[in-house]
C-alpha cells in the first residue's frame, strides 16, 4: 500500500477544515478521506491501495480543485492550492485585478481555462459572463461579498 502527502495552501479562516478526498475511478464515494486545518496545511493518506486517483481539495468559500494521481508502492507528493471563489489570480482576495480577467473573458478577449475560470464562475453555470463580472465587481467594491 502507498501514501499520498503534501501541503495544501489556502486562504481565509484558518480553523475551517481543508477537506482532501481521493476518488477511484468511476465512483463517486470518496475511497479515502482526511481533513487538515490551517492556510498551509500538511496532509498524509496512508494504506491507499495502488491505483490511479481524483484527488478533491475543498475548503468553504473556496473552489474545489481536482488533482489526479497514481499511487504506488511509493510515497506520492500531491501539494495544492485552492482560491476563494472569485479569485482568479490566487492572492487570496476578491479585487480589480480578478474582475479584469473576468471582463476581458466574457469580452471574449483573453479566455479564462481550467482552474482559473472556475474561480470566475460565480453562479456556477459552467460559463463566465456579464453576470459573474457583475458580482465580481460588486464585491471588490464592498458591496455585496461572495462569502
Amino acid at each position: 500500500r502507498g501514501t499520498l502527502s503534501g501541503t495544501v495552501k489556502s486562504f481565509g479562516s484558518t480553523t475551517d477544515p481543508v477537506t482532501v478526498q481521493l476518488f477511484k475511478s468511476g465512483s463517486s464515494a470518496a475511497a479515502y478521506n482526511t481533513t487538515v486545518k490551517g492556510n498551509s496545511a500538511s496532509y498524509t493518506v496512508s494504506g491507499v491501495t495502488p491505483g490511479t486517483y481524483t484527488v478533491k481539495v475543498s475548503k468553504k468559500n473556496h473552489v474545489t480543485r481536482e488533482y489526479k494521481v497514481t499511487v504506488g508502492a511509493q510515497t506520492v507528493t500531491q501539494n495544492a492550492q485552492i482560491h476563494p471563489k472569485g479569485d482568479i489570480n490566487g492572492d487570496g482576495k476578491v479585487n480589480t485585478s480578478d474582475v479584469g480577467k473576468a471582463n476581458a473573458h466574457a469580452k471574449g478577449a483573453s479566455p479564462l481555462t481550467g482552474y482559473q475560470l472556475a474561480c470566475a464562475d460565480i453562479n456556477g453555470d459552467g460559463k463566465v459572463n456579464t453576470s459573474d463580472v457583475g458580482k465580481l465587481n460588486a464585491h471588490a467594491k464592498g458591496k455585496s461579498p461572495l462569502w
